[in-house]
């Protein structure tokens, strides 16, 4: 990680008037202009679709640009050709993971770049080398765990230990905590803090202005494709750097219920699974949500919540115990049968199941919609009814998208959260579960969706909220419910003197109060 001192007098990269349209007319970059200093940690702040991922893509060579330059080290280089990020020393932790999850840890770190003895991986060089990595670098994960069992926080060691592994000097990572508890995410900092000490240059690319603070010296803000400024944080506050991301300034209020005698919506009695991996594990839980009322879920990642929402959408069946929808047994229940009793759904993954990529935004907007009359004649879809209605939620919901017929991958994270939204709020839902609703939206869209969420209580839903973001949870739930190794261990009445510290001994399962 040495630099010549020639090297080190002048900036690691420069990006020059660096602009990108696409073949479509999309304008995803315009004349961006700044400089990342060496040896220092870097933030990238913006709205989804002001260009962050695009910059990075390009810095990364998965992108040319229409116009400008990228120099490294001073010197104007073409990022389009063959393996420009090995060569120039670029790693990128990506904010969805690209390991292969039947695939081992060292598997995972050495694909591409495997030792060989003649036409053989040599497999005890690799787990050596792996060893030494997770050694090197403080990084402690198994190299011969399969990838599909490690928790999330594990995972997101492997990406960027796969990262490390060929002499990286400069790191980019976007939106990295989005999946970590408050204890993980010091770890992760600790860590990068560790890797800058030692003379790596990080781009820290986020949306949690608290967090980008706490680790990064100097911040870029993007809005719609162009700079808007680079500088120093000690020299702004949040307040300003909020008005620079948006143009203007964003109130994001705390929720405030109006009533607590409500009936009761959802009732869970002593509801437990088996399974093999814990996350999907639950033991005897009981709770109840009451129209009106947003119960908020934390814990650390794989305690339990995927498991909870599992038994309460569907996807999975309850080993013992008994679940009851507005008076309605639904503990056999599949998936179908929890959408006709009034379920709606944001899910965790919204590219895997709150979509289908390849299809439309109308496609996506009217997916369940089934046997609506406003939308269907007989086997035949009412097109102008079902444009004018997307076009509507679109409108809404403040999507920005270029047209109804655009594929859903087309829109950048925030935007297509914001089209899930839409679809699975348009109806009065008895029941909604919002997992990680906000994860990697901007600060704009999360007001957005807070509100309809908030909205959606107020119309007499029972709201299950079940998020990573400890301010978020505090926000908007009217209780928190800590789930530890698949139990409730507290159950706390949300008021200002809880916190995102109070709550950890409760999910790190050194405190209970349930």
């Amino acid at each position: 990680m040495s630099n010549s001192p020639q090297m080190a007098e002048g900036p690691i990269v420069s990006f020059r008037g660096v602009s990108k349209t696409y073949p479509n007319g999309t304008v995803a970059l315009t004349d961006a202009t700044f400089d990342i200093r060496r040896g220092s940690i870097h933030a990238i702040c913006g709205e989804n679709g002001a260009g962050k991922s695009t910059l990075m893509k390009i810095l990364f060579g998965l992108e040319s640009p229409s116009a400008g330059q990228v120099l490294i080290d001073g010197a104007a280089v073409d990022t389009a050709t063959p393996d420009f990020a090995g060569k120039h020393g670029i790693g990128m932790v990506h904010q969805h993971f690209s390991l292969v999850p039947i695939l081992t840890v060292t598997e995972n770190i050495i694909l591409g770049h495997e030792p060989r003895r003649a036409i053989f991986i040599d497999r005890n060089k690799a787990h050596r080398q792996v060893v030494e990595l997770t050694q090197r670098f403080d990084l402690a994960v198994d190299p011969d765990a399969r990838t599909d069992t490690l928790s999330v926080a594990a995972q997101q060691k492997v990406e960027i230990l796969k990262a490390l592994s060929r002499d990286t000097r400069l790191l980019i990572l976007d939106e990295p905590t989005a999946v970590l508890s408050p204890p993980e995410i010091e770890e992760l900092f600790n860590r990068l803090r560790d890797l800058c000490a030692a003379g790596m240059t990080i781009l820290f690319i986020s949306h949690k202005l608290h967090e980008v603070r706490a680790l990064a010296e100097t911040v870029t803000v993007l809005r719609a494709g162009k700079v808007v400024g680079t500088t120093p944080l000690a020299e702004v506050d949040d307040t300003t750097i909020t008005r620079m991301v948006m143009g203007r300034d964003v109130d994001v209020p705390r929720r405030q219920r109006q009533r607590t005698d409500a009936p009761v919506v959802l009732e869970l009695d002593n509801v437990s699974t088996r399974a093999r991996d814990p996350a999907d594990r639950i033991e005897d839980i009981s709770l109840s949500i009451r129209a009106d009322e947003i119960v908020g879920i934390a814990g650390v990642d794989g305690s339990g919540q995927r498991g909870l929402v599992g038994v309460l959408s569907g996807l999975m069946r309850p080993a013992s115990g008994s679940i009851r929808l507005d008076g309605t047994d639904m503990t056999r229940a599949g998936t179908p049968g929890w959408r006709e009793a009034g379920l709606a759904y944001l899910p965790a993954d919204r590219h895997a199941r709150g979509g289908t990529a390849a299809l439309s935004l109308a496609d996506n907007a009217i997916a369940g919609t089934d046997g609506d009359k406003a939308l269907q004649w007989g086997p035949f879809l009412r097109r102008g009814a079902i444009r004018r209605r997307v076009q509507q939620m679109i409108a809404d919901y403040a999507v920005r998208a270029g047209g109804t017929g655009e594929r859903l991958d087309s829109l950048s994270g925030g935007n297509a959260q914001k089209l899930i939204a839409a679809r699975e709020l348009a109806g009065s839902p008895k029941l909604l579960i919002a997992d990680q609703p906000t994860r990697g939206v901007d600060v704009a869209a999360a007001a957005l969706l807070h509100g309809r969420i908030d909205l959606a209580a107020r119309d007499g839903a029972a709201v299950l909220l079940i998020t990573a973001d400890l301010d978020e949870l505090l926000r908007l739930a009217d209780r928190v419910l800590v789930l530890f190794n698949g139990k409730i261990v507290a159950d706390l009445a949300n008021h200002p003197g809880l916190t995102p510290a109070a709550l950890g001994p409760y999910m790190l399962g050194l405190e209970t109060a349930a």
